[in-house]
């Protein structure tokens, strides 16, 4: 090794088909280091390799691995690249305690969508070949790059391309096409990301049940066998799945369109609620967070309210700055100062779990908004939003028997009750789902105040961070309209 790269042989990643991925230093920087096998002695792998390394070489992408150079002289033969401290999708999705939610996964496939597209954008374009969700890698952000570049090929314009020897690729991944020694081009990268949009949707092994290649092959390239889709699939990316996975690659769509295509599927695994799904939809497709400023001029642009009418606007001004209050997140710059008030999809997405439904803006009366219902909520002495059980107890801990709170389950659209009852601290689930009653001990409601009432829940516990909303100090807010 050149003495400006370290390898120590127990910081050891993972072994490939090729060789073995170290952790090392660079110049003094944290970099995988993939080191051959065995030594290269004929030339048609020695081509390979330098193909490899050619093609690295000239791609740069947020979405790509970073290749930082490489040695292709006699007997030293490895290839130096950025470290992604995540692992691989793979290891991720297979490993039963590391918690994803299905927008998490949902983002990992639109990050290697990214990623596809720029290598089959080029001039000329490459086809990556070998696209499964191993040699999807996660950087320290969270941001997924495509990397291992082994049997990429260029592909001329307009020409298609055919294994004549072996057909190349891993077969699980492999699109029909090639495992028939047919011509392929671009499409049947396509398929292999149809089989990890599977993998991301299910967490699953695909064609787990097969182990005889001939079987496989038959199955996938003459029956049409692909991976079952669960029912309860987000119609969106049920769609895309099956267009990817198409035995026809012409019906296959390409990767910007892909792209489009998982950027609606984002809004809609994380905003169940119709009318949500359309305001960002409509306004913010494609963004995962946006000013409070613009979101509030979206909704109401999407709701018709009027907010020039003397009737409603200081009604208006309350419900903004109480929806303010429990949707927006302060994310911190680099610097450490606060980026301002931000809406994230999923945060709306949430809210409307608890607090919806958008009801149709053509038959709602202006003070009969999704609104209405939760400010009426969040200016209840009782109601603490996003308290977690810690706080909760500390709140109620010393607090007169029957004290208590109302704050969010970690269950979206659901409620938590946490009581002080004789010197313990009892929490009880409330089950809800948008525009149903609210259920508790089999009990039904038919909303918070109801349950409260009827439940005789009396003395509510201090403290709740909405107060502030309102008296004396309130907290200021920003209002884009200046209501």
């Amino acid at each position: 090794m050149p003495q400006e790269i370290e390898v120590d042989p127990s910081n050891f990643i993972e072994k490939g088909a090729f060789g073995s991925v170290y952790r090392g230093k660079c110049r003094g920087k944290d970099v995988a280091i993939k080191i051959l096998h065995k030594p290269i002695t004929d030339q048609e792998t020695l081509i390979a390799f330098k193909q490899e390394v050619s093609i690295m070489s000239t791609i740069f992408h947020p979405n790509i691995c970073l290749f930082m150079g490489a040695c292709t002289q006699p007997g030293r033969f490895f290839i130096v690249q950025e470290y992604m401290p995540g692992g691989d999708v793979e290891k991720l999705l297979r490993n039963p305690h590391v918690s994803m939610t299905l927008y998490r996964r949902m983002q990992m496939a639109y990050d290697a969508a990214l990623g596809v597209n720029w290598l089959h954008c080029s001039n000329p374009a490459f086809i990556h070949r070998d696209l499964k969700s191993s040699n999807l890698l996660v950087d320290d952000n969270g941001k997924v790059k495509v990397c291992d570049f082994g049997l990429a090929q260029v592909k001329p314009n307009a020409a298609n391309l055919i294994d004549e020897d072996h057909a190349r690729g891993t077969p699980l991944w492999m699109a029909p096409e090639v495992m028939q020694f047919k011509e392929f081009n671009e499409k049947a990268d396509v398929y292999s990301f149809g089989i990890v949009l599977w993998e991301l949707l299910t967490r699953k092994e695909p064609f787990s049940h097969h182990k005889v290649y001939s079987k496989f092959r038959k199955a996938v390239c003459e029956k049409y066998e692909r991976p079952e889709i669960p029912e309860d699939t987000v119609p969106s990316l049920a769609r895309l799945i099956k267009q990817c996975w198409a035995p026809d690659p012409k019906v296959r769509p390409s990767f910007k369109e892909i792209i489009t295509h998982l950027e609606h599927i984002l809004v809609d695994v994380a905003v169940s609620d119709e009318i949500g799904r359309t305001l960002w939809k409509e306004y913010f497709l494609g963004q995962e967070r946006v000013e409070w400023g613009e979101f509030v001029k979206a909704l109401v642009a999407t709701l018709g309210l009027k907010i020039n009418d003397p009737q409603f606007k200081d009604t208006l001004e309350i419900h903004l700055k109480c929806l303010n209050a429990v949707l927006v997140t302060h994310p911190k710059s680099h610097t450490g100062l606060s980026k301002g008030d931000i809406v994230t999809v999923q945060n709306w997405g949430r809210i409307l779990m608890w607090f919806g439904p958008i009801k149709d803006p053509q038959t709602t009366p202006q003070n009969d908004t999704f609104m209405q219902y939760l400010s009426r909520v969040i200016q209840e002495p009782w109601f603490h939003g996003d308290t977690d059980p810690q706080r909760a107890l500390e709140l109620l801990t010393a607090k007169p028997n029957g004290t208590f709170m109302v704050r969010f389950s970690s269950v979206d659209g659901w409620y938590t009750i946490s009581q002080n009852i004789g010197r313990q601290i009892q929490h009880q689930r409330v089950s809800h789902v948008p525009g149903g009653p609210y259920i508790i001990d089999n009990d039904s409601y038919t909303d918070l105040h109801d349950l409260v009432e009827r439940r005789g829940l009396k003395q509510p516990c201090e403290g709740s961070k909405y107060a502030l909303l309102f008296g004396d100090n309130q907290t200021p807010y920003y209002n884009p309209y200046n209501l």
